[in-house]
């Protein structure tokens, strides 16, 4: 995978990433690809107990970085693909939100997205959000449908946010839940 983001997360896309969430004290919260931490930031304000929050980011680069900026939250050098074990491994509680800064509607092989997908199926209980963002002006191209629809044939319909205008570029919120 590589950096999918031609400029961090803005504060107004973080917000709408973590709205309505109602997390409890000992809900799990997993972060793909936190990159530089501009929805990390949000996670942290809505997080009940910030030791239930695993972030796992493929860029060791960003990882100390984050380790750095969040000392009391929990990093992981790590691949998506690999989140039920490293969630596993954590010992924490199961997941009751996953939150995605990964790019998917970037031209990856079908192989990897679908790995993906069924990391997701394995990590969400019933009850559990996946949130993901994808930019206005790649919602319609090929990888971006086909993700989407890979992830309702398994999830369901998923509920499209208005547009975020403050956001460079503009972006649409996607949520499915279990």
């Amino acid at each position: 995978m590589e950096v999918g983001a031609i400029a961090p997360s803005s504060q107004e896309l973080a917000k709408m990433m973590t709205a309505d969430l109602h997390l409890r004290p000992g809900d799990t919260v997993i972060e793909l690809g936190p990159g530089t931490g501009a929805l990390t930031t949000q996670i942290r304000h809505i997080l009940p107990d910030t030791q239930y929050y695993i972030g796992i980011e493929c860029e060791a680069r960003f990882v100390n970085m984050l380790q750095k900026s969040f000392p009391d939250m929990r990093f992981v050098k790590g691949r998506a693909e690999h989140a039920v074990r490293l969630h596993r491994q954590s010992g924490l509680s199961p997941v009751r939100a996953i939150i995605s800064g990964i790019p998917f509607a970037n031209h990856w092989g079908g192989d990897l997205r679908t790995e993906i997908i069924d990391t997701l199926e394995q990590l969400m209980t019933p009850g559990c959000v996946f949130r993901t963002f994808q930019y206005v002006h790649a919602y319609t191209l090929p990888p971006a449908l086909r993700f989407r629809k890979e992830m309702s044939d398994r999830f369901g319909n998923y509920r499209r946010s208005r547009v975020v205008f403050r956001n460079l570029p503009p972006a649409f919120v996607l949520t499915w839940k279990r």
